[in-house]
């Protein structure tokens, strides 16, 4: 998606360009085009299949053994930023009564625990995300068929996902919107578990995170 921020400075110059330079005589503007009316029956949905997924009781039970499997080491790797950070404060408040050799020894354990946060963040970051589009990819097959057949059960000609940032769509209405549909549909389905827990309404509007595990803290770029 292009940067906004790019957008808006782009613009600006255009029109400082402009202010600059007699600007040209504009043609005749040409009458807008009829919208084409859609066909009588034929029926559209959307989805925010993101959403959806996450919702379902395959969903949540994902994000919990996904949580139970990565939530210690991410909370191990937040620790190594706290102690970290704590080293630097220390190094900054001494920086004037501190012996040079005092300091010295600050910056040497400083830089030696970043390096070891970056290169454990890195290993975490890479196995949290294989792990996790293992498991997005075996629930996202099955949720597949549960939108396939729900398109064939209730007669739509095409289903829309308006989860996704770059999606074209500016506006819908929400009488389209099939998520929580699919999100029953999908429960029912899917064999019932004894520890599932209760799956909450989707909002319409909420977007949902890319992500079912936790992340691990960014650590500190190492200093030289």
């Amino acid at each position: 998606m292009k940067n906004p921020m790019s957008a808006v400075l782009f613009l600006a110059a255009a029109g400082i360009a402009a202010a600059q330079t007699p600007a040209p005589a504009a043609p005749a503007a040409a009458p807008p085009a009829a919208a084409a009316p859609i066909p009588a029956g034929i029926k559209i949905g959307v989805i925010q299949a993101e959403l959806a997924l996450l919702q379902t009781r395959d969903g949540q039970a994902a994000k919990a053994e996904m949580d139970k499997k990565f939530g210690p080491r991410a909370e191990a790797l937040q620790k190594q930023k706290t102690d970290i950070d704590d080293l630097q404060n220390k190094l900054e408040r001494g920086g004037t009564t501190m012996a040079q050799a005092a300091k010295d020894e600050l910056q040497r354990q400083i830089t030696t625990k970043t390096r070891n946060l970056q290169r454990e963040a890195q290993d975490f970051q890479d196995e949290q995300q294989a792990e996790e589009g293992k498991v997005l990819a075996e629930l996202e097959e099955k949720m597949k068929a549960v939108i396939y057949k729900y398109a064939a059960d209730n007669g739509l000609a095409l289903i829309l996902n308006v989860a996704t940032e770059n999606t074209p769509v500016l506006y819908v209405s929400q009488a389209l919107d099939i998520t929580q549909a699919i999100i029953e549909a999908y429960d029912k389905a899917a064999p019932v578990k004894p520890a599932a827990a209760k799956t909450p309404a989707a909002p319409s509007a909420a977007k949902p995170p890319a992500t079912i595990a936790p992340r691990p803290p960014a650590a500190p770029p190492a200093k030289p």
